[in-house]
């Protein structure tokens, strides 16, 4: 039988670097915009669309920051 490891929490891990511990929760941050975005896509409602605008900008920012990040 077979141990699983434990799940490493970057954000917790301070022997990583700061930059990888940043872009574990950015990562965080672009997959719930993105989860968020697929909730409203279909949405008929003004208050949707709204929302669904501003979570595109947030989307748009963190991705462009992580692509800063990396470089």
């Amino acid at each position: 039988m077979s141990q699983k490891l434990p799940q490493l929490d970057p954000t917790w891990a301070t022997h990583l670097p700061l930059a990888n511990r940043v872009l574990d929760r950015l990562g965080d941050i672009l997959f719930a915009s993105d989860e968020i975005l697929g909730m409203v896509g279909s949405a008929e409602t003004e208050a949707a669309r709204r929302v669904g605008a501003s979570i595109r900008l947030v989307y748009d920012e963190v991705n462009e920051l992580m692509k800063e990040l990396t470089d």
